[in-house]
């Protein structure tokens, strides 16, 4: 199996992980809710019904991963806070009986 990562090619472990990453829905719930726009993690628990131990747990992976962009700042308090955006607009799976399976993601 192949993996294209925005222009990179991901193969063996690599591409294993991307594809059981891809196929969980909270993952990808996780993913739609933060295309465009930047959200708190708080956010994503409210608009994707996941409980916030499960969007942390997620989010971590999808950033370890590469699927997810971490930012963060500090509010007028001092309190530092992080936001999550996806780096995944769309994915492309391609299954053919006579190569590898191909996955894109841009």
């Amino acid at each position: 199996m192949q993996v294209l990562q925005q222009g990179r090619t991901l193969e063996g472990k690599d591409a294993d992980n991307i594809l059981k990453i891809i196929s969980n829905d909270q993952a990808l719930q996780i993913l739609r809710s933060t295309i465009g726009t930047p959200k708190s993690a708080w956010d994503i628990s409210i608009i994707s019904e996941i409980p916030l131990t499960q969007v942390y747990r997620w989010v971590k992976r999808l950033h370890n991963s590469g699927l997810v962009r971490v930012s963060g700042d500090t509010n007028s308090s001092g309190k530092k806070f992080f936001m999550y955006q996806s780096k995944v607009n769309a994915i492309k799976v391609t299954l053919t009986p006579t190569t590898e399976t191909l996955v894109e993601l841009s």
